[in-house]
């Protein structure tokens, strides 16, 4: 076994995710308000050894992406959801999204510490900034702010979140019944954080956890959304085409890190991927080709929408693609992540296929990258990856919910451990001794 070993996440996206055809696949569960579905994804993960199962959040109705049951078209609470998970595991972590842009620091750093003591230790928090009318509808008291300020009051929300979290020194719960101590307030400060966005004067009314707080997790990918990831980024989430591309935002991070006076080996990169496993090589194959047969035209259409900002929803689905980016596109909408990296995959195609044919070979994996093979092939790709160095470890994204995850604890879990590079055993109890983080 080598010294260095990847890390293993699972994304719990519902009624679809990555794949926006997910709930029609014949494999998926379609009760998505079932707890025990989500009891037993957490002891598959668990029994595969997985570091983390991943909650995300979507605060807004969007009603395309309801009628079509796209990503987070039906959402529960993630901390509701994150209880659930840790209930019936003991070593499995649990990443719980919430945003600075609706919350308050106080009831998120209480929910979340709570959380942490009652799962042993096993919680990160997701920090995501979020915006949109749809969202400032549902919080009307909630600051209307441009991008870049967003980032800014997200920096002092999470800054005033760790204050909260270390007010108490790990030594201030004594529970000395021969003295009468329960809590020696000597050792607990009121960190009275008060910033240009938020305030909180706390102290928060909980010792510390037994990793002391949750891992703090993060995916901006704008230039101001990394340098937030490497300020303040136990574990950074990355959707990239190509592990070039993965080494190279590692690299970038890493370096930013570094500029902002963190250790860059604090850092751990999760690469998502969308494994695609058969019997054989050309089962797997044909399993891939089969999953854009289960998106329906005007579902890719309305993902694909939402993730260019591209309004799409007045034209004929046979469309030329390149006649609708030429007419509806800005310059900016150009340069997004989306259409250049859904140009590469198209390539010579993209002057022949229509907006319908686009839209579903970008809904099939929101440009995920798809790994396929045999249990052997699926895990070989992905040491290779690893120990390139583009990528700590891999957070799993499912083609059918949850399926793939039993799949991949059957098929490629095995291999990995074969091949020295995932864990066979749980070496400690808490997210942080998972990650290796101190």
């Amino acid at each position: 076994m080598t010294e260095r070993q990847l890390f293993l996440g699972a994304y719990l996206l519902f009624p679809s995710g990555h794949y926006a055809g997910a709930w029609r696949h014949p494999y998926s569960e379609r009760d998505f308000n079932d707890r025990t579905l989500y009891q037993d994804i957490a002891r598959t993960l668990e029994r595969a050894r997985f570091d983390l199962a991943f909650i995300p959040e979507t605060v807004s109705y969007r009603e395309g992406f309801a009628r079509h049951g796209l990503s987070n078209g039906l959402k529960h609470d993630p901390a509701q959801l994150a209880a659930q998970v840790v209930a019936v595991t003991d070593h499995l972590g649990v990443g719980v999204t919430l945003s600075t842009s609706f919350n308050e620091p106080y009831n998120l750093a209480r929910t979340l510490l709570s959380l942490d003591h009652l799962s042993g230790g096993r919680v990160a928090w997701n920090v995501i900034q979020s915006s949109g009318p749809a969202n400032y509808a549902n919080f009307p008291r909630a600051e209307q702010l441009g991008r870049t300020e967003l980032y800014d009051r997200g920096d002092e929300f999470v800054e005033a979140v760790l204050a909260l979290w270390r007010s108490w020194a790990p030594d201030a719960l004594v529970a000395d019944p021969e003295t009468g101590v329960y809590a020696d307030t000597t050792r607990i400060t009121a960190p009275e954080y008060k910033g240009k966005y938020v305030e909180v004067r706390g102290p928060l009314n909980l010792p510390p956890s037994p990793q002391r707080h949750p891992v703090i997790i993060q995916a901006g990918d704008s230039p101001r959304g990394r340098d937030h990831g490497a300020r303040w980024g136990d574990v950074i989430f990355a959707i990239e085409r190509t592990p070039a591309d993965l080494r190279a935002k590692k690299d970038d991070l890493r370096a930013r890190a570094a500029r902002q006076g963190r250790d860059p080996d604090a850092l751990r990169l999760f690469a998502a991927v969308q494994p695609i496993i058969g019997e054989t090589t050309e089962i797997a194959r044909a399993r891939r080709d089969a999953l854009a047969s289960y998106i329906a035209p005007e579902a890719g259409i309305e993902f694909f929408g939402m993730f260019s900002r591209l309004d799409l929803g007045d034209l004929d689905p046979g469309t030329p693609y390149a006649q609708v980016l030429e007419e509806r596109a800005t310059p900016e909408h150009l340069e997004s992540r989306t259409i250049v990296q859904l140009d590469e995959l198209l390539g010579a195609r993209k002057r022949a296929v229509t907006l319908a044919e686009a839209a579903v070979t970008f809904s099939t994996s929101e440009l995920t990258p798809q790994v396929v093979g045999t249990g052997r092939e699926v895990a070989e790709q992905l040491a290779d990856i690893f120990t390139s160095g583009a990528a700590d470890g891999f957070l799993v994204t499912p083609t059918h919910f949850p399926g793939t995850f039993d799949e991949f604890g059957r098929a490629v879990v095995p291999h990995l451990q074969r091949l020295g590079v995932f864990r066979t055993e749980y070496e400690g109890t808490t997210l942080r001794s998972h990650l290796g983080l101190k």
